[in-house]
């Protein structure tokens, strides 16, 4: 019987404490092997391109070029790239961003061992990853429901002017009002308004809904970012 090769995976991360944290959890497993690490987008565009990995996990976010960019560029001249993204964020929000970039998989940073490699086998096999809440139908699911959101999403956002998109920015990324304030140079006072300006154009009822719509502002905005 022909001996199995491992699964070569390499991770992008620019937390080397993070990156030594999911080297160790992978060290006993037999079949996967860490081939790199790498810190930037810059430096796993060329390490893949050196090693040809079979998986690579991903940071969502990091310094220069984050992950999502990376991915968009290897995907223009291998669509069979196979990566699973790492973030701290797990929402719907996100994984559809995570899948409309190409990843096959998305964790979240908190994922326990066992799930971290069911997430690596299961990409390496052929198969989509999104958590253990999302089957297969239910990803379709997701995706049917996003297209819709989205769709009205870019009719709005023809309501809104360049301030409230920074406004909608900076919300996206958790500043507060006043952050935002000391940001622009204007009074929180000032900020407040913009905000309760964008919630009423947009028939946004409350603080929770104004986050997640800033949140997929900021998204669609990078999707459409080529």
């Amino acid at each position: 019987m022909a001996e199995t090769k491992p699964i070569r995976i390499i991770i992008a991360d620019d937390h080397k404490l993070f990156r030594s944290g999911v080297i160790s959890l992978l060290d006993d497993v037999e079949d996967i092997i860490i081939i790199a690490e790498v810190e930037s987008g810059n430096e796993l565009i060329e390490k893949y391109s050196e090693l040809m990995p079979d998986v690579m996990l991903v940071d969502i976010s990091m310094p220069g070029m984050g992950g999502i960019d990376a991915l968009k560029i290897l995907r223009r001249n291998n669509k069979e790239v196979k990566a699973i993204i790492l973030s701290m964020y797990d929402s719907d929000e996100y994984i559809y961003y995570a899948m409309k970039s190409g990843a096959k998989g998305m964790l979240s940073k908190n994922t326990m061992k066992g799930e971290l490699i069911h997430a690596i086998k299961s990409v390496h096999d052929g198969n989509r990853y999104f958590g253990l809440r999302l089957t297969e139908d239910k990803i379709k699911e997701l995706e049917k429901r996003y297209k819709k959101i989205i769709s009205t999403d870019l009719e709005n956002f023809e309501e809104l002017n360049s301030r409230d998109k920074v406004v909608l920015e900076s919300i996206s990324k958790g500043l507060t009002s006043q952050e935002m304030a000391d940001k622009m140079g204007v009074s929180k006072k000032t900020i407040d308004y913009y905000r309760a300006r964008i919630m009423e154009r947009l028939q946004i009822k409350s603080s929770p809904e104004l986050v997640s719509y800033a949140v997929r502002y900021s998204l669609i905005n990078k999707l459409f970012d080529e």
